[in-house]
């Protein structure tokens, strides 16, 4: 009976599902913001000349922006705090900034063309986001002489 229980208490890791970390939630945070963000810039390139859509607090994915803005910033702190990679660090911050500039952007733009063009720089952005992401969780660990130490600001 103790040979079987510590049998099956060998499998069970290996059937267990992984967890994810902070960076791959990041990365599927960005792959549904891309999903949208595509979506959107199919809509509004149909009629650019139109007056732009209103993109104000109530819009859910102004508000999911923002909060993938404040993830990826609170990313950035955690990775500087930790004494991860400054290279991620640094990553991080401007994918926080240029979400919000490109936020800014679609609430001011006139035209649909205008928008349809932010949202489609906002789907490269949230693909470089996912592509880049999932590297907090594996490169925690990198020696400090392969860090970059400053990211210029």
């Amino acid at each position: 009976m103790k040979q079987l229980l510590l049998a099956l208490a060998a499998l069970v890791p290996l059937s267990a599902p992984a967890m994810a970390g902070p960076g791959q939630d990041l990365a599927d945070f960005a792959s549904d913001l891309r999903e949208e963000a595509h979506i959107r810039a199919q809509r509004l390139a149909a009629r650019p000349a139109s007056p732009a859509d209103v993109i104000d607090i109530e819009d859910p994915f102004a508000f999911e922006l923002e909060q993938f803005a404040a993830d990826s910033l609170r990313l950035s702190r955690v990775i500087d705090s930790s004494g991860g990679p400054s290279d991620l660090r640094c990553i991080f911050r401007g994918i926080s900034q240029d979400a919000n500039r490109r936020l800014e952007g679609l609430q001011s733009a006139q035209t649909g063309g205008e928008q349809a063009r932010l949202y489609r720089s906002l789907v490269e952005l949230m693909r470089d986001a996912e592509d880049i992401a999932p590297s907090v969780d594996t490169e925690a660990d990198l020696p400090a002489t392969l860090r970059v130490r400053d990211c210029g600001g």
